[in-house]
């Protein structure tokens, strides 16, 4: 199957295709970890100068940066963020679960209304994926929580614009960026992939225009074929 949900949020317009099917989040979860992040620095409860070792965040597998770099390296948990967002690395996201919490990662899920996201386990934690409890959302729930951190809304100004800066520049992009029309644009996306699943979920700015999209697919549909579906789905809302 595959879900796809986009809205311009200029106008409202628009578009939807099993837009609640809940499936395994991937590394799409990350967007929402980062958002708690910030609003617990912006709470003045987590210093984001705080330093992590990185023998504190053990390569749990999946790849990443932090598992080449010496035990001895410290890096901001800013620095973590920024690896988790730009190159989805599962050390750095395992190592800023553990000082923001599951529970306060649900708690803004559940606040910002994202009815079927919630954060269950670590980042490759194959033991409890195979008990059942595995991170999920949908694209309805992925483009709720971009409309909510492009417009700053139930999240502090400056936690949203942190999000999205390390987001923008994000390594992967292959899916959402692919086949959208020539111009100039800033696009702000998180992919997730396992065997089960692939997503791609964005914010798209160009000319004034601000485009929320989410497109998945389990099982995992082929990269080519969820940008064109993408670019549809884009075409569909930001229509003039």
């Amino acid at each position: 199957m595959i879900s796809v949900a986009a809205v311009d949020l200029a106008t409202g317009r628009r578009f939807e295709r099993n837009a609640q099917a809940v499936m395994p989040a991937a590394s799409t979860i990350k967007v929402l970890v980062s958002a708690a992040l910030w609003t617990a620095v912006e709470r003045g409860d987590i210093d984001p100068h705080r330093r992590l070792p990185v023998s504190a965040t053990p390569a749990p597998g999946g790849g990443g940066l932090l598992e080449s770099m010496h035990l001895q390296t410290a890096l901001t948990l800013a620095d973590l963020d920024l690896l988790m967002l730009a190159v989805s690395d599962n050390a750095a996201t395992n190592g800023l679960i553990d000082i923001v919490s599951m529970d306060a990662v649900n708690r803004l899920a559940a606040a910002l209304g994202l009815a079927h996201t919630r954060l269950r386990r670590s980042m490759m934690d194959t033991a409890a994926a195979a008990r059942g409890e595995d991170n999920t959302t949908c694209a309805a729930d992925m483009v709720a929580l971009l409309c909510a951190l492009a417009r700053a809304d139930g999240l502090p100004v400056r936690a949203c614009r942190r999000v999205l800066a390390s987001l923008a520049q994000t390594q992967h992009t292959d899916i959402i960026p692919r086949y959208l029309p020539p111009g100039d644009r800033v696009i702000c996306c998180k992919q997730g992939a396992l065997e089960t699943v692939r997503h791609d979920v964005g914010l798209i700015e160009e000319a004034g225009r601000r485009v929320a999209l989410a497109v998945c697919s389990a099982p995992p549909a082929d990269a080519d074929g969820l940008a064109r579906v993408a670019a549809l789905a884009h075409a569909q809302v930001a229509a003039d």
